[in-house]
């Protein structure tokens, strides 16, 4: 690469010469082989799809093969005077028409009075017309009536970037083909035998970073690797490419997901803070950081899977990310910069908005394996047993408390302790323990009823919607859990403190809930808010619940009556 007066940029010189160096377009190469060979050649061909993936390319080859006197089969010979011709773009029967430069009327006359004559050469004259959609009205008016009656020695390929934007008139007349961004893994291997070729040195690292930006595109791809070489002095790196890309390095990237994975927040704010002082684009940072979560979740959750541009190496970094946490816990952490990249895009402060969301991300409530759970209570309800039996502690009087709520409720109801955030799945129902006779009535045995599980998905239903008009709303309504809908109002016990209470108390916001909650939750007209600490009544002084609280790191956060056995079983 040094020391040419002359550098073929790589794009033209590994322009695919045969259909079988065309990458990634195996189906529509396949075809026009069999049109070939079988001599079945269409009058007019539309190639349509994305920039730099082969269109016009593949019409040369067409060019060439249907021209070439020395063809056997479907390619064409490449060394005769007609291919080589072709290649270098003189041969007078391979017209090329650019839709873009020539809108006018007067190349598509000159071309109508053209096709009459027989070519000069072969058998026939082709007219290869580029971003044809860009053709103005009577342009494409007067290439119609040519497509309506051509000559039988005319073949016309015609190519765009935007195919909604040609007429169903010209649609009707034409062959299509649909040509498809390249697959980024054919892209990176297409990108590797290139580099071994020309004997430029390149670390693997370096080509995921290229294939992403390309999007798909071989002539994008072969674009940036001719700008890296240069920028690197002759060699691929990894961290050139960054620079170049201006995306972050992958290191930066994968510390920050660690970060927010590990309960870090320090180590989160420290690599905001860093990509700030480097100048780095925050926008790209989260969306690279959103990219590599979400292909750790696909990792953990399908661990077989094979993702197309990772190499070795990152799958087993990515794979060794999400060993630590549970499934959920990383779904959590990607929602959580999933929010805060929409945020950003809108926001006047997005530097505040992903801190935010890291800080969101590495305080989250771990869950607590479910198995671990009912194990523990399994514990607690073996002890209480014993204890109602002994007469022991489970008799003792009760601490002076506020009296229950619920009438009728003489046994203590039923409480739920669970953590803040996420509503964690319902355990699976299990039979109910054989009650010794003087056993508590608090200690839930059977699954909760169907009619709370409806209660609490058209719940999340209402804290989503209000989340979208109202994120400070939506924020307090995760601190509140439906109770239970009373007459036509649905009781909400709030966990919150008493900001959370005045911010409910807002007649604006209030209504702002009423009308989700009218959508979401069937039969609920009004809401009454009541403090967890109301709701619970006397409920939390007494022992099993106490012991369950202090079990679970809980709080009380609703309570219902128990139901009769036999019911919601």
């Amino acid at each position: 690469m040094h020391g040419h007066l002359s550098y073929q940029v790589l794009a033209r010189k590994w322009r695919p010469q045969t259909f079988d160096a065309v990458v990634g377009q195996d189906a529509i190469t396949r075809t026009l082989r069999n049109a070939l060979a079988s001599g079945r050649i269409a009058h007019a061909y539309l190639f349509a799809g994305p920039r730099g993936i082969g269109k016009t390319t593949t019409a040369r080859l067409l060019a060439k093969a249907l021209l070439c006197p020395a063809r056997q089969g479907a390619e064409p010979c490449g060394t005769c005077d007609v291919c080589r011709e072709v290649q270098a773009g003189t041969l007078v029967d391979v017209l090329e028409i650019d839709g873009a430069s020539n809108r006018g009327i007067e190349e598509i006359r000159t071309l109508r009075e053209n096709v009459k004559y027989a070519p000069a050469r072969g058998r026939y004259k082709i007219y290869i017309i580029d971003e044809v959609h860009q053709l103005t009205g009577f342009a494409f008016n007067a290439l119609l009536k040519t497509l309506e009656e051509p000559p039988s020695h005319v073949v016309f390929v015609l190519a765009t970037t935007d195919p909604r934007e040609i007429p169903a008139t010209v649609l009707s007349r034409v062959q299509r083909f649909d040509f498809r961004p390249i697959a980024p893994d054919a892209l990176a291997a297409t990108l590797e035998r290139i580099l071994t070729e020309e004997r430029i040195p390149f670390e693997p690292a370096a080509l995921p970073a290229i294939v992403r930006a390309a999007e798909g595109s071989l002539r994008d791809a072969l674009s940036l690797l001719d700008t890296a070489i240069a920028y690197g002095d002759g060699r691929l790196g990894a961290e050139t490419v960054a620079q170049l890309l201006g995306t972050t390095a992958p290191e930066a990237v994968r510390a920050f997901a660690a970060a927010a994975v590990g309960h870090d927040t320090p180590g989160a704010l420290e690599a905001i803070e860093r990509a700030v002082r480097e100048g780095e684009d925050l926008g790209a940072f989260a969306r690279d950081v959103v990219e590599l979560l979400r292909r750790a979740l696909v990792l953990k959750a399908a661990p077989a899977a094979k993702l197309a541009d990772l190499s070795h190496a990152e799958g087993n970094e990515l794979r060794k990310l999400g060993e630590a946490v549970s499934l959920d816990e990383l779904l959590y952490v990607l929602r959580a910069f999933l929010e805060a990249d929409a945020l950003m895009r809108e926001s006047p402060h997005p530097r505040v908005e992903l801190e935010i969301a890291a800080v969101r991300a590495t305080r989250r409530p771990v869950p607590q394996a479910l198995e671990d759970v009912l194990r523990r209570v399994d514990e607690a309800q073996a002890q209480l047993r014993a204890q109602a039996v002994a007469g022991g502690p489970a008799a003792a009087p009760r601490a002076p408390a506020q009296p229950s709520l619920i009438p009728g409720a003489e046994a203590p109801p039923r409480a739920v302790a669970e953590p803040r955030r996420p509503p964690a799945a319902p355990p699976p129902p299990r039979p109910a323990a054989p009650q010794a006779t003087a056993a508590p009535a608090a200690v839930a045995t059977a699954a909760p009823p169907t009619v709370d599980d409806a209660l609490a998905t058209a719940w999340e239903r209402v804290v989503d919607e209000v989340m979208r008009k109202r994120p400070t709303l939506g924020a307090v309504l995760t601190q509140a859990r439906p109770s239970a809908l009373v007459g036509r109002e649905l009781v909400i016990v709030l966990t919150g403190n008493h900001f959370h209470r005045e911010m409910l108390n807002d007649s604006a916001n209030r209504e702002v809930v009423v009308q989700a909650v009218r959508r979401w939750v069937t039969g609920a007209e009004r809401i009454s808010v009541q403090d967890a600490g109301e709701a619970a009544g006397g409920v939390a002084a007494h022992p099993a619940v106490q012991a369950a609280l202090a079990e679970f790191q809980g709080e009380v956060v609703a309570v219902r009556p128990r139901l009769p056995e036999g019911e919601g079983q």
